[in-house]
């Protein structure tokens, strides 16, 4: 989700809604309204915002809340109801509000570092400078915004010369979420400088260089090989007592750091309940259980699953939920998800060179290889690794050799083979056993790459149908509490009749149905009619023009269908 905002910074577009409000107008707007009209009075923060964003255009507004999405997404310290409720408020602001979109909500799940009380006291500071970075990118030559996204240096340069307040917090969550590969989460400036300088005589044989973000990959590299898994600087207790001085334990901004009042070792065996596919039902799938288990049951078999579908069937939401039953608990460090596009490349997934702050390249693992470790050293807790929109890149290409290693039957050392990249002391590679992958795929989109036997012989398939069923009804009646009877009738049929249309036209059929995530809000409304009709406007009808763009009469009649007589 990062990515795909700091995408925004520089393309435009939006990860809200279908519009691109990342704009000049937009920016300007939000300069006017909020930076250059502080509200001083003694209102609450969110009292303060709502004064000054209520005027400005519904757009900016949007922005407003993607910026915000920005400052809030890394925060393990805020729950994600407590992330959505901020985002919602500020969407709230315009007249006709969008809804968060599943994958948003999904991202506000996670959490990789305390934000310690700066985030909070501090957040009208960090929007402004948000605000400062977009119109200081973009006055910046396309070949320089280009390289910031591809070389980790360039990207600091940028963080660091951003006009305004130092802001150091959050200058540091924009290194880690430009390029995680090779900044840390470590949002804390004075432990990043603490860290390099009491590890690096210990573990690299030399001091602390003026470079403190190269002396921690550096460092991270060192200790993986040593401890055969990442290290985490805060919570394993070898490294935190030789660079965190006894009075600074309590409190401390970690990655991810357990809540102030909480034992300093809790976090490192966390309690979770138990996760099953009751706990799927329970959380609101529509999905019928039976299928559940038979994905659950192949995917245990084979390793590697792939849940196809058309829009909106709910891939992505039960893919993650899935790895949760798999593991039997939600274990967020156990599950990572990426996204696949027309660049990913075996360099970005699995190992590729990588340029260091000395001028030389560096030998860096991609998330698989990252994933893939972490889960060797967790023997006895299934790993997975979550592939949105597997079909988008080239499947072959990004796996390379490692598509003969992710078969199931093929986790063993006397499988292993010699990868492309290898350090010189390294031997053959192989996968372990509690290593799961699970990717979404969607099979409506007719610009993606189609799946090549070889990798489809190792995955096992399941297609998600759209479900306008008891369970899909029940979520209706949740979010408006004076739903007829008759009005979810019309919107059931009115839905399933579109859907028997596409499935009979010839050049569309069963793999181009709408979903039900379509017509299933994520909030209450007070007029489920009037939703109805905004939905087919807004998200419905352009999804038609797409699927028939030779035969616009033809999307233009269905879309006139579905709220014909409302």
């Amino acid at each position: 989700m990062s990515r795909r905002l700091l995408d925004c910074l520089r393309h435009g577009g939006s990860v809200i809604t279908d519009v691109d409000v990342w704009t000049d107008d937009n920016v300007d707007s939000l300069f006017t309204y909020f930076v250059e009209a502080p509200d001083t009075s003694g209102a609450s923060f969110m009292e303060k915002l709502r004064t000054q964003l209520t005027p400005a255009p519904a757009g900016a507004i949007v922005l407003f809340a993607e910026l915000l999405l920005l400052d809030l997404l890394p925060l393990a310290n805020l729950t994600p109801g407590k992330k959505r409720e901020l985002l919602e408020a500020v969407l709230g602001f315009s007249d006709n509000p969008p809804a968060l979109p599943a994958d948003v909500l999904e991202a506000l799940e996670h959490g990789v570092f305390h934000g310690g009380q700066g985030f909070n006291q501090r957040r009208w500071y960090h929007l402004v400078l948000l605000l400062e970075l977009v119109r200081w990118f973009r006055s910046l030559p396309e070949v320089a915004q280009e390289k910031a996204m591809t070389d980790p240096f360039a990207w600091r340069e940028i963080v660091n010369k951003i006009p305004g307040t130092p802001e150091p917090a959050l200058r540091n969550s924009l290194l880690f979420l430009g390029h995680p590969e090779l900044f840390q989460p470590t949002v804390n400036a004075d432990h990043k400088r603490k860290i390099a300088a009491a590890l690096c005589p210990i573990f690299l044989q030399r001091a602390a260089s003026e470079d403190v973000d190269q002396d921690l990959f550096d460092l991270e590299a060192r200790l993986t090989t040593d401890l055969g898994r990442l290290p985490d600087f805060y919570l394993d207790e070898d490294l935190r007592v030789l660079w965190q001085e006894p009075k600074s334990a309590t409190g401390a901004e970690a990655v991810p750091a357990p809540a102030e009042s909480a034992p300093a070792a809790e976090p490192s065996a966390p309690v979770r309940p138990e996760y099953s596919l009751t706990s799927i039902i329970e959380e609101g799938c529509f999905h019928p259980k039976a299928e559940l288990e038979l994905a659950l049951k192949r995917w245990s078999d084979k390793k590697n699953l792939i849940l196809e579908g058309a829009p909106g069937t709910g891939k992505t939401w039960v893919a993650r939920r899935l790895a949760y039953a798999l593991i039997g608990s939600k274990d967020p460090e156990a599950v990572r998800a990426v996204q696949f596009h027309p660049g990913t490349s075996y360099e970005d997934f699995v190992r590729g060179w990588r340029p260091g702050g000395d001028g030389t390249l560096r030998l860096v693992d991609g998330p698989l290889l990252q994933h893939a470790e972490r889960a060797r050293a967790n023997p006895d807790v299934p790993h997975v690794l979550l592939i949105e929109e597997i079909n988008r890149g080239n499947p072959a290409q990004a796996f390379g050799e490692l598509l003969t290693l992710i078969e199931g039957t093929k986790r063993t050392p006397s499988d292993a083979i010699e990868l492309a990249y290898h350090a010189e002391d390294e031997g053959p590679f192989h996968l372990p056993p509690n290593f799961h992958i699970i990717g979404t795929m969607n099979i409506a989109d007719r610009s993606l790459a189609l799946v090549d036997f070889a990798l489809r012989r190792r995955f096992a398939f399941l297609r998600l149908e759209p479900q306008f069923n008891d369970a899909w009804e029940a979520a209706l009646n949740k979010h408006f509490h004076q739903l007829s009877t008759n009005t979810l009738e019309t919107i059931r049929a009115r839905m399933s009749g579109l859907n028997d249309f596409i499935r009979t036209d010839s050049s569309l059929g069963g793999s181009f149905l709408v979903g039900h995530s379509f017509v299933t809000p994520t909030h209450g409304h007070s007029d489920p009619v009037a939703w109805f009709k905004d939905v087919a406007r807004t998200d419905i009808g352009p999804l038609l023009d797409e699927y028939w763009f030779d035969a616009p009469d033809t999307a233009g009649e269905q879309r006139e269908r579905l709220v014909e007589g409302l």
